[in-house]
């Protein structure tokens, strides 16, 4: 109850704040950028570029090709299972671990299956590879940077600029799969088994990002997490005046 009495008392003090002003406020910046990081990162690096693939990679081990669209499906519901699964291991391992972790499979897998589709016309045993590096890398995904960036607006951002907050991460998600699904056919046919080094890449880069800069929100509450974002927002309040009284002399406050 103390802890929902600081937040009311936080977001009386903040207002509602609108998409326009959640970008203008320092004291939101890193949460911002976390966000647009994290779902750009999570469509960016090629989820549905490998069920695109995916296909053609069943095709290429020797899977029937009547037979493809059940394979696809068992990819899938691997996807649904290890997504349930996530969602008890959340509170035990954390959400910052499992973004690393996840990303971190993925990483891995877009380079193995890099190499897995150069060579699989030169050594008979790489489709198989590749169809181990698609699994891997589903389950990757589904373990943390599938589930957790929309975990991660809940946790960071109060009530006042949650709907702004998620806003911004749902435009920059669709956006990010839009052009995925837009570009991905024409890298497909100009780096050809190549094409997943972007994506290894910009998994890598988000890693690196979610380690250094997103601090962990397990078993803290709305105002701890506020707080360690105002530290590194450089801001001494958590929730700071708002901005349009700040243009009103003292006197006309009072009255």
């Amino acid at each position: 109850m103390e802890e929902i009495r600081q937040e009311d008392e936080a977001e009386k003090a903040a207002g509602f704040i609108s998409v326009v002003k959640l970008f203008q406020m320092r004291s939101l910046r890193w949460q911002l950028i976390s966000v647009i990081i994290l779902m750009g990162g999570q469509q960016l690096s090629g989820v549905n570029a490998i069920y695109y693939y995916a296909d053609q990679i069943y095709v290429s081990a020797g899977v029937n090709t009547h037979d493809v669209q059940y394979v696809t499906v068992g990819t899938g519901a691997i996807n649904v299972v290890v997504t349930f699964l996530a969602v008890f291991v959340v509170e035990l391992l954390g959400r910052r671990l499992l973004i690393l972790l996840g990303f971190s499979i993925c990483f891995t897998a877009c380079c193995v299956l890099t190499a897995a589709l150069a060579l699989q016309d030169s050594v008979s045993w790489m489709p198989y590879l590749s169809i181990a590096c698609v699994i891997s890398y589903v389950i990757g995904h589904a373990l943390g940077p599938s589930p957790i960036p929309a975990l991660f607006i809940t946790e960071v951002f109060l009530q006042s600029s949650r709907s702004s907050a998620f806003m911004v991460g749902g435009s920059v998600h669709w956006l990010s799969n839009f052009t995925v699904g837009l570009v991905f056919p024409f890298i497909q046919v100009g780096l050809g088994p190549y094409s997943f080094i972007i994506f290894a890449v910009i998994c890598l880069l988000t890693t690196i990002y979610t380690f250094l800069i997103v601090p962990e929100t397990k078993a803290k509450t709305f105002m701890e997490i506020n707080h360690i974002f105002a530290r590194m927002n450089k801001v001494s309040e958590v929730h700071p005046e708002k901005e349009e009284l700040t243009d009103f002399p003292p006197s006309a406050l009072e009255q």
